[in-house]
């Protein structure tokens, strides 16, 4: 649906195993216009863009984006992730939004 500013937006991500978080990419069915629409992710209610410049967004008339490396990038079993959304178009705010977070998982042989 439209999106609004708020905090807890979405389901919560559980993780289910040891992972490491490379960025976080974002997909809107409606464009925002005026301004982007910025998200945060939260591990275990911290955010994990210490460096708020690095949150994903999506830019005003787009309708993908992706974000900066994150600060945080450590999951291991049963940590919990959720989205808050920081900022939305000031014209159009955007709607149907998806957020993938983007893992590494390490495999030991032997």
């Amino acid at each position: 649906g439209t999106l609004a500013v708020g905090t807890d937006k979405a389901p919560t991500i559980l993780a289910p195993c040891s992972l490491t978080i490379v960025k976080v990419k974002l997909v809107v069915k409606t464009a925002p216009t005026g301004s982007a629409i910025i998200v945060d992710v939260n591990k275990n209610g911290t955010t994990i863009f210490t460096t708020q410049a690095n949150r994903p967004q999506i830019a005003a008339g787009q309708t993908t984006g992706d974000s900066g490396t994150p600060d945080v990038t450590s999951l291991v079993e049963g940590d919990k992730l959720t989205i808050d959304i920081d900022q939305v178009g000031s014209s159009t705010p955007g709607a149907d939004l998806t957020v993938e977070v983007v893992c590494n998982q390490t495999v030991v042989w032997g």
